[in-house]
């Protein structure tokens, strides 16, 4: 796998994790527009998504450092051949 490719991965899981996120506050915050028990439901899925959150923000951080070469290097362990120098 190239880093762009996974660095756009990342970036869309981001994207995901902070509309979910949104999504579960508001629906937390207001139980009489969508009823009690799916605003429970966003109560308790707040602290799940701000750890997928922080998750997120620890592997990026990660991949963002790695440099390109050892990155491919270390996605493509095992695939059989070995990866090929870029020019």
């Amino acid at each position: 796998m190239k880093k762009d490719d996974a660095l756009n991965k990342l970036d869309a899981a981001g994207n995901q994790i902070q509309t979910m996120y949104g999504s579960a506050w508001n629906t937390a915050l207001n139980p009489t527009s969508y009823g009690w028990g799916k605003s429970l439901i966003g109560v308790v899925s707040i602290p799940v998504l701000s750890f997928a959150s922080l998750g997120h923000m620890v592997g990026a951080a990660v991949v963002r450092q790695v440099n390109d070469d050892t990155f491919e290097k270390i996605t493509t362990l095992g695939a059989g051949e070995p990866p090929k120098k870029s020019e």
